[in-house]
């Protein structure tokens, strides 16, 4: 089992990534707040999933081509700061609406759970930075030889921690009392998270 013993280092490092804000944290609280747990928790599903998926990407070495050729990378970049900038405008519309809190059957009529776990897959797979991260771990913590099922076990790591955080994210948020407290203060969160989000997909476009 000591072979397996750099899975420790990377479900650390995985772990701290997961919960450092970002976009991620944004989509996941804002289906919670705005819609309901089922909503959230789909978000978070989705986000655990990109994280995976990059994982699987990075064993194979398609992420450290992000590194290795410009113009791939530019793209990604391009395409990722677009959709976050779309996704920055659409909050920024919603912000006024009103909020309905009578429950979670009521807020499930607002979209599918489906669309809200497309939602977090999309921004997890959209930021080029999850991939760098990723391609990084494994070259810093992989070995050159590494044991059987490492791309599985990996990828399951990764799953379980981002979609985990996330989940207790949106559990966290999705209370009648924290929702109360959001829809009191809907119009400023929901702008201040459209802001965020543009800021970051103008960088991605510019830089």
């Amino acid at each position: 089992m000591t072979e397996y013993s750099f899975l420790i280092a990377i479900a650390g490092v995985l772990f701290i990534g997961a919960m450092s804000p970002g976009p991620s944290f944004l989509v996941v609280a804002q289906s919670a707040l705005a819609k309901s747990r089922a909503h959230g928790i789909a978000t978070a599903l989705g986000t655990g999933l990109g994280v995976a998926l990059f994982a699987v990407l990075a064993s194979f070495g398609v992420t450290t081509l992000l590194e290795k050729v410009p113009s791939a990378f530019i793209a990604f970049k391009l395409l990722g700061g677009a959709y976050l900038l779309y996704l920055a405008y659409r909050i920024w519309g919603g912000a006024t609406q009103a909020l309905d809190i009578q429950g979670s059957d009521a807020s499930a009529k607002k979209g599918s759970v489906f669309k809200s776990f497309l939602l977090g897959l999309v921004t997890q797979t959209s930021n080029p930075k999850t991939a760098l991260v990723i391609a990084g771990i494994f070259a810093a913590f992989v070995p050159a030889e590494p044991p059987a099922n490492t791309t599985l076990l990996v990828a399951i790591i990764a799953f379980v921690i981002d979609f985990s955080w996330y989940a207790i994210v949106a559990i966290s948020l999705s209370t009648n009392r924290t929702r109360n407290v959001y829809q009191r203060a809907k119009k400023s969160f929901d702008r201040t998270a459209a802001i965020f989000l543009g800021v970051v997909g103008l960088k991605l476009l510019v830089t």
